[in-house]
């Protein structure tokens, strides 16, 4: 086997596996959005639910379409469009929803547990 080969063929994986990673945390980003109450959102100071739930929304689908991509090429590339995705969905976890964890669900026990 030609070292070259088994080289891009290490490449195109770890293509597949980042973008496999992307996907994973914009769903989890959207999930997490979902959950969320309006009231929430408000309570700790963050842009609306809808400004979120739009963003987070186009990050998982760009983040899934750019996958599907990424299996049909055989890994072509990590594009500038799965990196957006990546931020959009890494600074919602961990901007928003850090700061509504300090707040909790909004229940009616003390201190928001």
């Amino acid at each position: 086997m030609n070292s070259w080969f088994l080289v891009l063929t290490i490449e195109n994986w770890l293509y597949i596996a980042l973008s496999l990673v992307s996907v994973v945390l914009a769903v989890w980003a959207l999930g997490d959005c979902l959950t969320r109450s309006k009231d929430q959102f408000e309570r700790a100071g963050q842009r609306p639910k809808s400004f979120w739930l739009i963003l987070t929304a186009v990050a998982a689908a760009v983040a899934l379409l750019t996958l599907l991509s990424s299996l049909n090429s055989l890994g072509a590339g990590f594009s500038l469009f799965q990196i957006a995705a990546l931020c959009v969905a890494a600074v919602y976890l961990a901007g928003p929803r850090g700061e509504m964890k300090l707040f909790g669900r909004g229940g009616s026990a003390p201190y928001g547990y």
